[in-house]
């Protein structure tokens, strides 16, 4: 018998229980067989961690461009005859700031904001054609435009008041 016939396995039922039929193959092309697949492996695991890099960063860079905290302010009065408050930009935007007024999360009525002080603070009131009585939830927000006027967002001044 020769080296090369001791190292392969018999391709036949011969002498077995097992009705498989078996593939002749040589002990010393298994460890071979081994090293693409590794490398595959770790070629697809770098893949993956490229793409989730890229999704991580795609939303980390829309959050930022959507999301991004552009205004300060706060809701200083709310009665049954109007809302008044200060609105800031932390850009130190000199355009007019539009204000949207929310009662019980109905729009109620949209204005723009004063000239800003030294501060950089905009005054901003809301009066009430007629007065609201009873308990009411008032929120304002400040208006930003993005992509040339194409999208519009919200974003809370200061936190919710009750009406006195």
């Amino acid at each position: 018998m020769t080296d090369a016939a001791r190292g392969e396995q018999p391709d036949t039922e011969e002498g077995t229980d097992e009705p498989f039929l078996r593939v002749p193959f040589s002990a010393d092309e298994s460890g071979r067989a081994g090293r693409p697949r590794k490398r595959l492996a770790k070629l697809i695991a770098a893949k993956l961690a490229l793409d989730l890099l890229l999704v991580c960063g795609l939303a980390v860079y829309t959050y930022a461009v959507t999301y991004r905290t552009a205004f300060e302010g706060e809701l200083e009065h709310a009665d049954a005859f109007g809302v008044s408050g200060w609105v800031g930009g932390l850009e130190g935007e000199v355009a007019p700031l539009e204000l949207q007024l929310f009662l019980d999360g109905h729009f109620v009525a949209s204005a723009v904001a004063g000239e800003p002080s030294q501060g950089g603070r905009r005054a901003f009131l809301f009066r009430f054609e007629q007065p609201r009585y009873g308990k009411h939830e008032a929120r304002v927000y400040a208006v930003r435009e993005s992509r040339a006027g194409a999208r519009r967002t919200l974003q809370q001044v200061g936190g919710p008041l009750e009406l006195k």
